[in-house]
This record gives structure tokens, sequence and C-alpha cells, in this order.
């Protein structure tokens, strides 16, 4: 079995362009899990959270156990996947968790606020983000992954450390 390559980090991170990327060059599939949420349930995150954020965690906590079934996948995962704990949990049964961490001045130059919900108020949101789950995304990584060079470099990064890893897990790197 396959290890799965799970991203994790603030909207904005480069989870998804990096997720896609790593797909290319590894030939795993590729997930982003907005993306399988909204074709699961019919309805864009967006319309999901004017329901509730409550409602909306719990159909992400649910995807998130069906990913975690599949085998040699790239995930990208929602920025809020660390409020759940057991999101984390299940997930790291399947794969290894990279923090993909990005200042938060470089996220605001090119992020697209109408499709992040949480972001609609205004782009100082990322920076209570940032404040607000820094810790859980530091806790929930097996390794942290700055976001402060080529894409290509960081892709080479993770595949590097991901098959380096070893069939027993991978070595802590993850700076506290």
């Amino acid at each position: 079995m396959g290890k799965n390559i799970i991203l994790i980090g603030l909207p904005g991170a480069g989870k998804t362009t990096l997720g896609k990327l790593l797909s290319n060059i590894t030939g795993f599939r590729f997930i982003d899990s907005d993306a399988f949420i909204e074709e699961k349930t019919g309805k864009s995150i967006t319309d999901l959270f004017q329901i509730g954020e409550d409602y909306f965690r719990s159909i992400e906590s649910d995807a998130y156990k069906e990913i975690a079934d599949f085998e040699d996948t790239i995930v990208s995962t929602g920025g809020g996947v660390v409020k759940r704990s057991e999101n984390i949990v299940v997930l790291k049964k399947s794969g290894i968790v990279y923090y993909i961490d990005r200042a938060v001045e470089d996220i605001t130059h090119d992020i697209e606020v109408s499709h992040r919900p949480l972001l609609k108020d205004g782009l100082e949101r990322i920076y209570a983000l940032k404040a607000e789950r820094e810790s859980l995304y530091q806790e929930a990584a097996d390794f942290v992954v700055k976001n402060d060079k080529p894409l290509e470099e960081l892709a080479a990064e993770i595949i590097a450390r991901h098959y380096g890893a070893g069939k027993e897990g991978p070595a802590h790197d993850n700076p506290q």
C-alpha cells in the first residue's frame, strides 16, 4: 500500500497547485477535498458554509474518512482540516501530513477571496486564521515545508522526504 501525501495549510498556501504538480510527477491520483465535497453534495463550499460552519465541518469530516481509504493519492485538504482533530487522526492512518507554510503577505498578494468563504470579510482575516491555526498545523504535521521557493523545488523536497521516510513511517521533522 502506498502512503498518501496529505497537504495541509492556510487557504492560499499553495496546496492545490502543489498537489496537482506532485500528482503529475508521482502518478498518484490528486484529490482536492473541497472539490470532492462539492461533487458529493452537489453544493458549493460557499453554499454549505451558508447553512453553517458546523454543518460544513461535519460533511468535511465524513469526506476525510472516505478519502483516507484511498491509496497512492495526493490530498489537498481544506484550510480548516485541523479544526477537528478526528480529521488528522484519520488522514495520518493513510498518509504522511505535510504542512505547507506560506507567509501571509505572499498569500494576500494572489488569493481569490470570492472562492474562500472564511475570507469574505477581508484579507485581514487570513492573519487571524494564521494566529488561530498555526499551532494546530504544526502539531498535525509530520513535515513542515516552507512555500518560499519555486513549486518545482517544493515538490522535489516533498518527494524526497516522502520516499525517504521509509516503510516504518516518517521521521518527525516538525520544528516546535
